[in-house]
């Protein structure tokens, strides 16, 4: 039977390697699997990915302003409905495995924080999400900031969220959001990413299986 599996974590975490470790891993065992990520690269992806590294802004007094949050929030719905109905879905009405690095937990961290805001705006981010797949299970990935700090250190372009203040409230709101989707019944496995990148992986495969 076909799974629709998440990896979610913190800019930094090891989503990307990690998914791209289990789909290669699900190929090996002989079992079809569909890798993909969001934002997508869809039309709306594209757009989504532009703006998180504030290469598209409203130009003020001659400087760009990044979007904002419940702009931002509105496309990643979009393109998440897009990209069930593009790829989840019929990847899995075909009997493959679909393995997503990220899907609406992040807007649910991302866009339901408020910037400088003790506030949360939980609700109003689920409500746009309604109707998407509710994942199989979802592999959160819990990250020290300050790890994902010194690995996106490495990297030649980050994008808006990537600053020690940003990852360190939303650490906090990626726990609120696993606690209150796991309240509401949904599958969630949480990992320490602070483990060697086999380890982590044989820890996902074992869960996944």
């Amino acid at each position: 039977m076909s799974k629709f599996i998440v990896i979610e974590g913190l800019d930094g975490a090891g989503t990307t390697t990690q998914s791209h470790m289990l789909s290669e891993r699900f190929e090996a065992e002989g079992q079809e699997c569909v890798l993909t990520a969001e934002p997508t690269d869809g039309p709306i992806g594209v757009m989504i990915r532009q703006m998180l590294s504030m290469r598209i802004a409203a130009p003020i007094n001659g400087e760009f302003e990044p979007i904002n949050r419940e702009s931002l929030a509105l496309l990643f719905a979009a393109d998440r409905l897009d990209h069930n109905h593009v790829k989840i879905d019929p990847a899995l009405a075909a009997g493959k495995n679909i393995v997503s690095d990220r899907y609406y937990h992040s807007s649910l961290a991302y866009q339901g924080d408020i910037d400088g805001d003790d506030r949360f705006d939980l609700d109003w981010v689920w409500t746009l999400n309604s109707r998407a797949r509710t994942p199989d299970i979802t592999i959160f990935l819990k990250a020290d900031p300050e790890i994902c700090l010194e690995r996106l250190g490495r990297r030649d372009q980050r994008d808006i969220y990537e600053s020690r203040d940003k990852l360190i409230r939303l650490a906090r709101r990626y726990d609120q959001v696993m606690a209150e989707l796991h309240s509401r019944g949904q599958p969630i496995v949480i990992l320490d990413a602070s483990a060697s990148i086999e380890d982590l992986h044989s820890d996902i495969w074992e869960h996944v299986q």
